[in-house]
């Protein structure tokens, strides 16, 4: 293979002005300039996230995660390039026309409440919180003053 695309190479550097180098230089350069040319940053970013995923996959699983990845690694990266324009545009106006048929003053009015009231909920306190002084500690009934051990201790010490 290595001497194969040489070959080509020193093809295309010999015979740069004969119908073969033109056609290696459509197929060796200019293609793949061209589809380099067509990367943009919204593919880097989603190269980039599945790059850390993987990483991720082969932190938490060691080598049972990178094998895992690399057989759904080309599914992924289809799934993300089946995106197109004409997807988020329906996206855009299937929220338009639910936007249209909704009220956004109540639905906006609603969410509010709902904000305020988790926040009247986690900020409230979670007890009545009284503060505590230290009691003293009682003597166990039945000792008296003379008692060489008025906790009795002993025992456990022993």
């Amino acid at each position: 293979m290595l001497i194969f695309l040489l070959a080509c190479l020193m093809g295309l550097a010999a015979f740069s002005t004969s119908p073969l180098g033109g056609l290696l230089r459509r197929y060796l350069v200019e293609l793949p300039a061209r589809r380099l040319n067509a990367i943009r940053p919204g593919h880097v970013a989603m190269l980039v996230g599945l790059a850390i995923f993987g990483l991720i996959m082969f932190r938490l699983f060691d080598a049972e995660g990178l094998r895992v990845f690399g057989m759904m690694a080309p599914e992924i990266g289809v799934w993300f390039s089946t995106f197109e324009l004409s997807l988020i545009m329906d996206a855009l106006m299937l929220g338009a026309a639910i936007a249209a048929t909704a009220r956004l003053r109540d639905i906006g009015l609603l969410v509010r409440q709902a904000v305020n009231r988790l926040a009247a909920w986690l900020g409230r306190p979670f007890g009545a919180r009284q503060p505590r002084t230290p009691s003293r500690p009682r003597r166990p009934e039945g000792s008296t003053a003379d008692d060489p051990d008025p906790w009795g201790w002993t025992p456990v010490l022993a």
